[in-house]
Formats: structure tokens, sequence, C-alpha cells
């Protein structure tokens, strides 16, 4: 038996989009992204393009699996999960599996063919229990600094704001073995971890707090400092910051998540005057909008995640994934080499 199906094909081809022109010309402000792919994801996250395989790579966290889309030819394939995957990081060429922030640490392993590739990593517990042991939060977002060192990953308190989390850095200590270590506390939706082009800045959202704020980040050590708000969301508004990453002029691309049921967007926010200078509007009332990334062989397509958890019946396309070209090109996406 195989672990492994194909589903249908995605609703706007992914060729169209790709051998395209940019769906607006420089100067424009917004524009709306496509469907190409009715997934159904109860909550898409962490999308990263891997361009070794010219695919697209995410998660369902809640619902166990993870996820790949070739560019090449549009094909779509999904592997369950023992557990919740809440982020992960692509290693380097020639080196199996995944650096991967499971629901309760970090470890490698082999997605695809559901292999362990090393132990948990060691370090204090990223979870907190109930009476019965019973982990009750979990990791979640995360991603690679610029040079690939380290993983930085942060928690999700499951509801339960008697339970802040941290957000640890992950590497491989000198013997061989992965050691992740806490570098901010009391969090409670751990979100918006991306670095600025040239590996100095660190960026991050506590979701519930609804800003994104910005670090000092010392790329020898991992060490941050400086934190300062970088961008809240507008007063009155049901914006909620999630995943973001950062294009090749150190713009942030930010998916905004809302709570009601009304069309979301992706932000591209000016590192400089921190406004919004350009929004990537998804259709289909879709509201929860979870992550972005840049992808194609030229990284100038934005895709982006969404989450069907409580709207499937509101919202026609929730939890699939969109895509746009764009005038704009992202970042390589750096592997995980640890140390």
């Amino acid at each position: 038996p195989t672990n492994i199906f194909q589903t249908m094909a995605p609703v706007t081809p992914i060729s169209e989009i790709l051998n395209g022109p940019p769906a607006v010309h420089e100067g424009a402000t917004s524009a709306t992204a496509h469907l190409i792919a009715d997934l159904k994801c109860e909550l898409g996250e962490g999308i990263v393009y891997d361009e070794l395989t010219d695919t697209i790579l995410f998660t369902d966290i809640l619902g166990k699996r993870f996820h790949k889309i070739s560019l090449t030819d549009g094909a779509h394939k999904s592997f369950p999960l023992r557990k919740m995957l809440g982020s992960f990081g692509m290693r380097p060429e020639g080196e199996d599996g995944y650096l991967c922030a499971w629901e309760d640490g970090f470890q490698f392993y082999d997605l695809e063919n559901d292999k362990e590739l090393g132990p948990m990593s060691e370090g204090p517990s990223v979870n907190h229990v109930d009476d019965e042991g019973k982990p009750i939060t979990r990791l979640n977002d995360g991603r690679c600094d610029r040079d690939g060192k380290r993983f930085v990953c942060g928690g999700y308190y499951g509801m339960r704001e008697d339970k802040p989390v941290k957000v640890f850095s992950c590497k491989v200590h000198d013997e061989g073995k992965l050691v992740h270590t806490p570098i901010i506390d009391n969090v409670f939706v751990t979100n918006s971890i991306c670095f600025s082009p040239d590996g100095s800045k660190m960026y991050f959202a506590d979701s519930t707090r609804r800003a994104i704020h910005k670090f000092e980040y010392d790329k020898t050590t991992g060490d941050i400092s400086e934190k300062a708000t970088h961008f809240e969301a507008p007063e009155n508004s049901p914006d909620i910051p999630d995943g973001s990453c950062v294009d090749s002029e150190g713009y942030i691309w930010n998916a905004v998540w809302h709570d009601e049921v009304k069309p979301s967007f992706v932000r591209r926010i000016d590192p400089v005057s921190r406004k919004v200078v350009f929004t990537v509007h998804v259709p289909d009332q879709t509201s929860q909008v979870s992550c972005a990334c840049f992808g194609g062989k030229d990284l100038d397509v934005l895709f982006i995640t969404s989450a069907a958890l409580g709207k499937r019946d509101a919202e026609p396309n929730a939890g699939g994934v969109y895509a746009i070209k764009l005038p704009f090109k992202g970042l390589p996406e750096p592997r995980f080499v640890g140390g």
C-alpha cells in the first residue's frame, strides 16, 4: 500500500500563471490571486519553494498532511503524518528529509517515506501539558535563518491564556545532536518569522497582539536584540498577522487572517516607511489566509495557503492554495545546515 494520493487538477492551471505575464505592471497597488488547488486544508501553513525540484511544499497542521505541488506539471501529492507538523526546513542537496517542527519538538524526518532520520531535539519542553500529561500547546510557524545555521520556530498556546509559549532556536550541536533553546518568552501564537535579505533583521508576530516586531539578529550567535514594533494592524479591523516572507528588496509579504467572514489578502510592507504599498487580494470569500512564499524559476509568483477551519460552509474554497505572478521577486529559501 502507498501513502501517496493524487488529486484533481488545479482550478487554474499553474502553467497559465507561470508562463503568462505579471498580473499587474509596476506602479500598481493591488491585484487578485487565482485559486490553483482546491485542497480544503484544515490549516494550510508553512509554504516554501524548493528550487531543486521546482515544487511548492506546505503542511496542513490540523489535517496532519504534508503537501507537494509540482510547478513542472501541476501534479499534487499528499503524505499523511503521524502527528501535527507546524513547520519545516528544507535540507541541502544530497541530504535526506527535512528539519521538522513537530507539535512536540524538532527532528530530522523523511516525510515522504514516513521515516525517522534522527532522535528528537534536546532542550526544554516545547509544550504545556494537561493533568494527564497530554500536550495542550504545540509548535507552529518557523523558518531557517539566512545562513541556514538555525531554524527559528515558536509555539501556539492552544487557546489557553494561562499557557503562554516560547520561540525556540534549533541548531546542530557540536556532537551532531539537534538542540533547541528559547529566545522569546510569553508568546501566544507565533507567526511571521522571516529574515531580511542580509540576515541581520528577524521579524516575528505574536498574532494575538496583532503586530509584527523586528529584532536585530546576530548571524554568528543567533542572539536577538533591540525589539521594535515594525507594523501594527489598523484599529477596529479584523486583521491578524499570520505567516510572512521577505522579497529581494526587503519588503515583508504578510498573510492576513480574519476571524470573521471577510475576504482576506496578503500585504506588502515597506521595510523603511512600514506602510502597506501593495495588496494581493484572495477571492472566493476566503478569510483565513495563512502564509505566503515566492516560487517559480524566476521567483516572481506568490503562492498563498489558507485554512478551511470552521469555514467550510461559508467559504467555497477555504483551505485552497492561491497564486499570482507579480512584478516583484522573492529570495531563495535557505536550507538547514544546522551550524
